[in-house]
């Protein structure tokens, strides 16, 4: 699969998931349905195409794209760490932005 996110850090691609979960949780709490049951319903076509709902079917799978993003460079950055880090603890630092995806 190729990455959704290519070129952003994982920083980028947090902030990206917030950004989306707010208009999501704004558009969930307009209509009272989480976003997983509402695109199922949008997918199997028992939903309109409203602009709404196109809105949020794209929201949501830009979501879920970040998110695979987010895993996949995720494991890459946490499999260097322990490389690093032999048998001891991880060391995480904060506000330190990460590498690009490659």
């Amino acid at each position: 699969m190729e990455c959704y996110a290519k070129g952003m850090t994982l920083n980028e691609i947090i902030q990206d998931i917030h950004g989306l979960d707010a208009q999501l949780t704004q558009l969930e709490r307009r209509y009272g349905l989480l976003s997983a049951d509402f695109y199922h319903l949008y997918k199997v076509g028992e939903l309109e195409q409203s602009r709404d709902f196109i809105q949020w079917v794209g929201y949501y799978e830009a979501k879920l794209a970040r998110e695979a993003s987010y895993r996949e460079m995720m494991y890459e950055y946490l499999r260097k760490l322990r490389q690093r880090a032999g048998l001891g603890a991880l060391h995480l630092n904060p506000d330190k932005p990460t590498a690009p995806a490659t």
